[in-house]
């Protein structure tokens, strides 16, 4: 690999023994990348083994869908199969068993309580914490201004992590003599650093939390808005409770509020596996007028077909995370994408409304 420098083909050399390869068979695969096709000899030279070796070595590549050995051809050749065929592949592979193991992982256990009952504000407060650095993608959280000290670390961690941070201030239920804005200024609040998008609330609307759309928290207003309310509150870890969760607030909480404090846009390239950032990321970029372009791991709606790379430019986003949105129900956030061939619409993983629906995706300047 003389065209890269050593500590990158290392890297490479590492990251292929990790899924499988001995040490002398990626030396040997690198071999024929860096060729393209050669023969078994000039493999044999450039790897440092023998030519029986790399007939043995070559014979469990094209098994696996790495190499192609064409022995119809004196000498062999062995040509090298494009990495996104061969490591598409692998990619389907490790989706099946993601699927499966997440099966399993999200299965609950006899004595695991996913849903539970909080009585105490105090308990409510670790609980949102805990859900809320626990997050890898998005935060999605509406509560009392006043309550929002007890969670602005946690938030402004989750910020610096990189996650998607929506958050809805509301005056709370007997609270309405004070603004939010009011309520954060005396409170020597920043609302800078904690979330991506912020929002006033409606007054006696719920408190809710929900992250990763895994696992969440809901209450009525009065239980974090009075000191002496006996309401109770629900947490949970469930999906299915949790993307219900994000509907309602996204479709009906959300566009309610008023609009108060916007992130300026992410610096490109970025990659998120929540889709939401990343039509949050390209809107905000667009209206820059920034041309962006994406690389989806995606397939057609509907189908069992394997995920694959879909690249193009963005040419619109639907959306109503920032003013002005343009999305028809609370919950559409999806991208046009010009494939270059075709327009097609994108949503998240699970879509149904769009053409594609994407489980990872990188936005990066076209």
């Amino acid at each position: 690999m003389s065209d890269q420098p050593p500590a990158e083909t290392e890297t490479i050399r590492a990251k292929l023994q990790q899924y499988g390869f001995s040490e002398t068979a990626a030396e040997t695969y690198l071999a024929v990348v860096e060729r393209g096709s050669a023969t078994a000899s000039t493999v044999a030279e450039a790897a440092g083994v023998s030519t029986s070796y790399v007939y043995d070595v070559c014979d469990d590549l094209a098994a696996d869908g790495f190499v192609a050995v064409d022995d119809h051809r004196t000498p062999t050749e062995i040509r090298a199969v494009p990495p996104a065929e061969a490591f598409g592949a692998l990619r389907t592979d490790l989706d099946a068993l993601e699927s499966a193991v997440t099966a399993r992982y999200e299965r609950p256990a006899d004595d695991e309580e996913t849903f539970e009952v909080v009585k105490s504000r105090a308990t409510i407060g670790k609980r949102l914490v805990s859900h809320i650095d626990a997050a890898e993608s998005e935060v999605i959280l509406q509560l009392p201004a006043r309550r929002l000290p007890v969670v602005a670390d946690a938030l402004r961690r989750a910020r610096e992590r990189g996650v998607l941070v929506l958050l809805t201030l509301g005056a709370g239920e007997g609270d309405e003599s004070k603004s939010d804005l009011d309520r954060v200024s005396e409170m020597g609040g920043r609302l800078d650093g904690l979330a991506n998008v912020v929002r006033s609330g409606l007054a006696g609307a719920p408190s809710l939390l929900a992250t990763d759309q895994e696992r969440g928290f809901v209450s009525p207003a009065t239980m974090l808005s009075w000191d002496h309310d006996q309401t109770r509150a629900i947490t949970f870890r469930q999906d299915a409770v949790a993307s219900v969760l994000v509907g309602s607030y996204l479709g009906n909480y959300w566009p309610m509020g008023e609009e108060l404090l916007v992130t300026r846009p992410p610096s490109l390239p970025a990659t998120y596996e929540m889709f939401r950032h990343t039509v949050f990321a390209a809107e905000l970029q667009m209206r820059t007028g920034t041309d962006v372009s994406v690389d989806l791991y995606a397939r057609r709606v509907g189908t069992d077909d394997p995920f694959e790379t879909v690249t193009g430019t963005v040419v619109d986003a639907r959306q109503n995370l920032v003013e002005p949105g343009n999305s028809d129900f609370g919950f559409e956030n999806s991208l046009i994408v010009d494939t270059g061939t075709e327009r097609i619409s994108v949503g998240g993983y699970g879509a149904f409304l769009e053409d594609f629906e994407c489980k990872q995706a990188t936005v990066r300047p076209a």
